[in-house]
C-alpha cells in the first residue's frame, strides 16, 4: 500500500508541475538571442547564395564573392561573360529572401562580354 501511496504522490507532484508549466508566460526572446538569430539568417543567406552560385556550371571560370549587410546582399568579384554577370545576379536574388541584391561584379571579356570587340 505505501508503494502505490508513493507512485499516487510523484503522479500528482509531475502533473502539478506540468500544470504550473502551462499556465506560464512565454519567455520573450533576448536581445542577444534576437541578435543571434539574427547573425544565423545572415549566415544562411550567404551560404545558399555561395553554395548555388558553385553549383551553375555557366560559373565556373568566375571569382564571386558574397556579402551580406543588413538588409542587404553584395556580389564582387569578376565573371567570364555577360550572360555569367545576369546568371550570378539571378541565382542571388533567388535565394536572398526579401534581401536586396547590389551586383558590382565585372565582366572579364571573351563572347558576350561587355566590351566592345576589335573587328
Amino acid at each position: 500500500m505505501r508503494k502505490h501511496i508513493h507512485q499516487l504522490a510523484l503522479i500528482v507532484t509531475l502533473g502539478s508541475g506540468f500544470a504550473l508549466a502551462q499556465g506560464m508566460p512565454q519567455q520573450q526572446p533576448t536581445q542577444n538571442q534576437s541578435a543571434a538569430s539574427s547573425q544565423t539568417a545572415t549566415a544562411d543567406v550567404q551560404g545558399n547564395i555561395q553554395s548555388a552560385l558553385q553549383k551553375d556550371p555557366s560559373l565556373a571560370n568566375s571569382t564571386i564573392s558574397v556579402q551580406v549587410n543588413g538588409k542587404f546582399v553584395e556580389l564582387s568579384g569578376t565573371v567570364p561573360t555577360r550572360e555569367a554577370k545576369e546568371t550570378a545576379e539571378r541565382i542571388a536574388k533567388e535565394n536572398a529572401g526579401e534581401m536586396k541584391v547590389k551586383s558590382s561584379l565585372k565582366v572579364s571579356g571573351g563572347a558576350g562580354s561587355d566590351k566592345p570587340q576589335n573587328k
